[in-house]
């Protein structure tokens, strides 16, 4: 069976890599985008069991744009040989958000009848070295179509610790006819080394049809070396996931509730609100001139509910420039190149900014923002 027969659609629709090819979406928990112009950026996966619910809502915003829904069970769920996709849907989830076999109905049509873009696939977690889930989450994908179900491969950080493992997922997901979208779970900074980076570089320029979803600024450096697609989390939970089971990690928010979390148009490194309002102190921070800020203090941002919201608006306001600029430029070299110059820049305007915090150790770059700064391609 295909996308374009018996699947209850009511016309034709292309299939996903053609609808998805160079864009860039905002991952995220609500329907309303952090913008005004719903045209700015590519579209939107909604995260999260009301994301069918929550599907209309966030069609007001859009034109032509792509609508995605993530279930996210690999939040929950780990992966097995004998079961990598959930396969009945929670008491709690909207029906239509789960695909399930059936053999009267395409799986997922229910996403496809309320106008989504297609269908990500429920997959649980793949916790690392765990080869075996991911050969059968593969063969059971052959079933499935190709134009119409883009294949969720959600993976614990830690398979990027190999050269091993990513040899074995590049081998692996090239078998799958379908477009995937590779997510990364990691309780911490899912790409602690400059090593590991390199290793998510290899999986977006090595694998065929291959994005990244919910991520931070790893989704511009996808997007420059290759990856069919992007999205990039408007909520910091929405820049990568917490696997099943992990554990607290020191330092962690006791409360549990949202902290502002502020990307720094110049360092490109993500602050906690209150951190950069310590670091440069309430009169002595910069001005920020993204199109949500408009010249207030970048140090602002307390951890209220509405400051929390602005910072998520200034961060898709400043990254959104860069991805608009790598996708006016021709894929290839010549984009690859432009990205390198920009994260050069931030490391190398990074001298001058440390020293009006008065530290007495000046902190290192993220180590992803070095490698992508310095690799050779």
């Amino acid at each position: 069976m295909t996308g374009y027969e018996n699947d209850g659609l009511s016309g034709p629709r292309r299939p996903a890599r053609q609808a998805l090819g160079d864009k860039v979406l905002l991952h995220t928990r609500t329907a309303e985008p952090p913008t005004d112009d719903g045209t700015a950026f590519g579209g939107i996966i909604l995260c999260g069991t009301k994301a069918l619910a929550q599907s209309k809502d966030a069609q007001r915003h859009l034109v032509d744009e792509a609508l995605l829904l993530d279930p996210a069970l690999y939040e929950q769920h780990t992966a097995s040989t004998q079961e990598s996709f959930l396969q009945e849907r929670p008491r709690s989830a909207s029906p239509g958000l789960y695909p399930e076999p059936d053999a009267t109905r395409y799986p997922g049509s229910e996403q496809l009848d309320v106008g989504v873009t297609a269908v990500l696939t429920p997959t649980r977690c793949f916790e690392p070295g765990d080869t075996g889930a991911v050969a059968a989450a593969t063969r059971r994908m052959q079933q499935l179509d190709s134009d119409s179900v883009i294949f969720t491969v959600p993976l614990d950080a830690r398979w990027l610790q190999s050269d091993d493992a990513v040899s074995f997922l590049i081998r692996t997901l090239n078998r799958v006819p379908h477009l995937k979208a590779i997510a990364l779970g990691s309780v911490d900074e899912p790409l602690p080394q400059r090593e590991t980076a390199l290793r998510l570089r290899a999986l977006m320029s090595r694998i065929d049809s291959v994005g990244l979803i919910r991520t931070g600024l790893a989704g511009l450096d996808a997007l420059a070396h290759g990856a069919t697609f992007v999205s990039i989390g408007v909520q910091p939970a929405c820049r990568t996931f917490r696997p099943p089971g992990a554990a607290g990690t020191p330092g962690a928010n006791p409360s549990g509730k949202r902290r502002a979390r502020v990307l720094h148009p110049v360092l490109m490194e993500y602050f906690h609100g209150d951190q950069l309002a310590h670091l440069y102190g309430f009169s002595d921070a910069p001005e920020c001139h993204c199109d949500a800020c408009n010249g207030l203090s970048l140090a602002r941002f307390s951890d209220d509910e509405e400051d929390i919201q602005a910072a998520d608006r200034h961060n898709v306001a400043t990254w959104l420039p860069w991805a608009q600029e790598l996708q006016r430029t021709p894929a290839g070299p010549q984009r690859r190149r432009l990205w390198q110059k920009r994260c050069w820049k931030a490391i190398d305007d990074r001298g001058e900014i440390v020293l009006r915090w008065r530290l007495a150790k000046t902190p290192e770059p993220p180590a992803a923002l070095m490698q992508w700064a310095i690799a050779v391609d």
